[in-house]
């Protein structure tokens, strides 16, 4: 325990809140900005076991605001579940790190996160941030989300059945038009690391002190400014003029039930479409590199396959995902994809 003692000298923490720590399990759903500093958080404050859920990969420009990643891992392309998971495990060799590379969808949600005692928000896309919110009121699990642009961000832990839900918050989706991404304004480092240093500290608060120790506000950081803004929200409930909250009211679950599933969508700031296409077995790479040789040259990678054909760079992933980054039309992507892979 000598290795955790000031963290034990916290009062609200103390041996007690260190022992729950250690048998916590958390899940982390994008390993980006924001996930990737959650998770180096969480580890080096002993919680037992993560699960990291990222469906990318390493590249360059993601050095400057994503914790841990190495130019190595850039230049070797390394799925960000897995170099996450070898330089967690270089930090603490005590705690159990599941990596997954995959999209989070709803074939998968429950299966990753049934041993889940909390889950943390790490997605650019409300799709993803809307299934999780379903998963999270139908099970009862506690989830913390956040979202930056910029230098501006937002974050809300939501406690099923206790406080408001993200449906609560954003009855649904905005507009794709009216909303700011990180390729048009930007994101800088230092105010990812305030953001989900915030997430973190939510996350041990639910893990030792439980539900009582969240407020349910959702709180507006402008860290240019230096302005931070605490809302306080309430559930949207049922009463005689409205039917109340879609999901935690109601307990419609149209995200978590396939209804609004999307295939393929194009990839925040990326100038890339992801494209998801359900298969019965995975795909056998060796034998389309070999296919396609004939026309490009093609990268075999332990996950994936790169190569760049018809403008377009590809990253193919063995269970039928593909990143077609140079173009953000999603129906050209669909094109290309069963000309080339199959459909």
């Amino acid at each position: 325990m000598n290795r955790y003692r000031r963290q034990i000298a916290f009062a609200e923490i103390g041996e007690a809140g260190q022992a729950l720590l250690e048998q916590a399990t958390v899940a982390i759903c994008g390993l980006g900005a924001l996930g990737s500093c959650v998770a180096e958080r969480l580890c080096r404050v002993g919680i037992g076991k993560l699960i990291l859920i990222d469906r990318d990969w390493v590249e360059l420009d993601n050095l400057a605001r994503q914790t841990l990643y190495t130019e190595e891992d850039a230049r070797n392309a390394t799925p960000k579940s897995i170099a996450i998971t070898e330089h967690l495990q270089r930090i603490n060799s005590d705690i159990i790190v599941e990596p997954h590379v995959c999209d989070l969808d709803v074939d998968n949600i429950h299966a990753m996160f049934s041993r889940a005692s909390i889950i943390i928000d790490g997605t650019d896309n409300f799709e993803t941030r809307y299934l999780i919110n379903d998963y999270a009121c139908q099970a009862n699990v506690p989830w913390v989300h956040a979202g930056i642009v910029g230098a501006s961000g937002q974050s809300m832990t939501i406690v099923p059945g206790v406080t408001a839900c993200f449906r609560c918050l954003i009855p649904e989706p905005p507009p794709a038009e009216q909303m700011q991404t990180c390729d048009s304004a930007g994101v800088i480092g230092p105010a990812v690391g305030i953001i989900s240093n915030w997430q973190a500290l939510e996350a041990m608060k639910l893990i030792v002190a439980g539900p009582d120790a969240i407020d349910g506000a959702l709180r507006q950081f402008d860290l240019w400014s230096g302005n931070i803004r605490k809302l306080t929200l309430k559930r949207n409930r049922k009463n005689e003029n409205q039917a109340g909250c879609v999901t935690c009211e109601q307990r419609i679950f149209d995200f978590l039930d396939g209804r609004y599933q999307t295939q393929a969508r194009a990839m925040c700031g990326r100038n890339a479409v992801h494209l998801h296409v359900t298969r019965s077995e995975p795909l056998r790479l060796a034998s389309i590199a070999e296919r396609l040789s004939k026309e490009c040259d093609v990268k075999v990678l332990p996950f994936m396959l790169r190569f760049d054909l018809d403008g377009i760079t590809w990253s193919v992933f063995h269970d039928g995902r593909a990143v077609l980054t140079g173009t953000e039309d999603v129906e050209l992507a669909r094109k290309l994809y069963a000309r080339r892979i199959g459909s």
